[in-house]
């Protein structure tokens, strides 16, 4: 072997081997790495987390300068305090603003790491998911990218409004429940707030929510300012109103919830369906009833009582024909029972009355006067003539009064006949219930 050759073979390559370099240049290194974490998995909104990056130099004998990376937050993070921020690496070379976190120019000795952290604030809910561009180096080249997911849960609020059973017209004292709960999985931060709104034929006389609720009648509202735990539950809030004797057979309540740093106002209203039943019903057996003039009907009418309270149950008849009147039998109940409504009609009359006396005509009277003249001027003896003179006188004041005579001055027309419709009405002392029914009245 020549004598350079053996040279290389000995001397040259062995320290090609020692220090990795070839005749044609240096060799390759690795390019750093970059790894990222939240502090935490979960965090509420408008909350701050640290985030922490990790820089390593891969290379056991070569340090990397020129090393730097850019981090964009996602849209729901955001960067609100710099001074936060920290860690083992040059923070010299850190360029911060809200949306964005940038390295160049540091250096990582070889096979060690170094790390940045930084808070940074949830400004949205759901997962936020961050990724870094790409690592670089001098020595190096380009690295991977790093990715991190926090999720920022915010408070959910519910609302639900239930009540028992069927309401009565009319009632008092009937009452609503309402329940406010957080579905969500942050606790609420702010006032939160529950407005009823009561439909017609309800008015509330009470709003009552344990200790912590401030409630207000006008407006029918419930407030309070402390926090509402994730998956937790408020105090029920009870409301009582009372029931018009007109509200309808049914209607909606419905009442909202609102405030506590929530962002979902899908589910909060809360409509509760009610049935309102008659506290007091009146029905006929029979819708009809036919009478002859002079005569007397009976209807039956059943009477239902709902509910207790009603006390003394009277009635009363409209819409009788002139010359009818109505009873009942009993008068009152206290209880569901019939009760016998009697209708009596008048007949027709006539009625003859005595009127005073008639005077005679004045040719009549003079007659009588001459006759009594005639009389007297025969008889004898000045005794005799006085009597008859008396007697005539009497005569005449009997005959110019006339005499009694009887004449029809009075008629009695009776009930007339037709169809009428006779409205039945049962009234309650003490709720103050009022129940009707019709009976369709014919008079022959």
């Amino acid at each position: 072997m020549p004598a350079i050759a053996k040279r290389f073979v000995h001397r040259v390559l062995p320290a090609i081997l020692l220090t990795g370099t070839l005749v044609t240049g240096a060799a390759a290194q690795s390019p750093p790495t970059i790894a990222k974490a939240f502090s935490a998995a979960t965090l509420p909104l408008n909350s701050s987390v640290t985030l922490t990056f990790t820089l390593t130099n891969p290379n056991p004998a070569t340090d990397l300068t020129g090393v730097g990376f850019s981090d964009d937050m996602p849209a729901g993070l955001l960067i609100a305090n710099p001074d936060s921020l920290g860690g083992t690496c040059d923070t010299s070379v850190v360029t911060i603003s809200s949306s964005n976190i940038s390295m160049a120019g540091a250096t990582i000795l070889a096979n060690t790491s170094c790390t940045l952290s930084i808070d940074v604030l949830a400004t949205s809910a759901g997962d936020q998911v961050n990724t870094t561009g790409a690592v670089t180096s001098t020595e190096g080249g380009t690295g991977g990218t790093a990715t991190a997911t926090v999720t920022v849960v915010v408070p959910d609020l519910t609302i639900t409004k239930t009540h028992t059973g069927n309401f009565l017209r009319p009632q008092t004292g009937a009452t609503y429940t309402i329940t406010v709960s957080n579905a969500g999985g942050g606790d609420t931060s702010s006032l939160i707030t529950v407005n009823d709104n009561l439909p017609a034929g309800l008015t509330a006389t009470a709003i009552d929510g344990g200790p912590n609720w401030t409630c207000t009648l006008s407006p029918l509202q419930c407030s309070r300012g402390d926090v509402l735990l994730a998956g937790t539950s408020f105090e029920p809030i009870t409301v009582t109103v009372n029931v018009a004797n007109n509200a309808p057979s049914s209607l909606t309540n419905t009442a909202t919830v609102s405030g506590g740093s929530e962002s979902n106002g899908a589910n909060n209203t809360a409509s509760d369906l009610t049935q309102i039943t008659a506290a007091l019903v009146l029905a006929a057996q029979t819708a009809s009833a036919s009478v002859t003039v002079g005569g007397t009907v009976n209807s039956v009418l059943n009477v239902t009582a709902n509910g207790s309270g009603l006390g003394a149950i009277t009635f009363a008849c409209s819409g009788l024909p002139s010359g009818a009147t109505c009873s009942f039998n009993p008068a009152s109940v206290t209880t569901t029972g019939p009760v016998t409504m009697s209708i009596a009609t008048t007949a027709k009359s006539t009625t003859f009355l005595p009127q005073g006396p008639e005077r005679l005509p004045p040719m009549t009277l003079l007659a009588f006067l001459g006759l009594a003249i005639l009389a007297l001027s025969q008889l004898r003896g000045r005794r005799l003539r006085l009597v008859g003179a008396l007697a005539s006188l009497a005569l005449l004041a009997v005959v110019g009064c006339g005499v009694n005579q009887s004449t029809p001055v009075q008629h009695n027309p009776g009930t007339p006949t037709g169809a009428f419709a006779v409205v039945v009405t049962a009234t309650s002392a003490s709720s103050g219930a009022t129940a009707t029914s019709t009976v369709n009245l014919t008079v022959q």
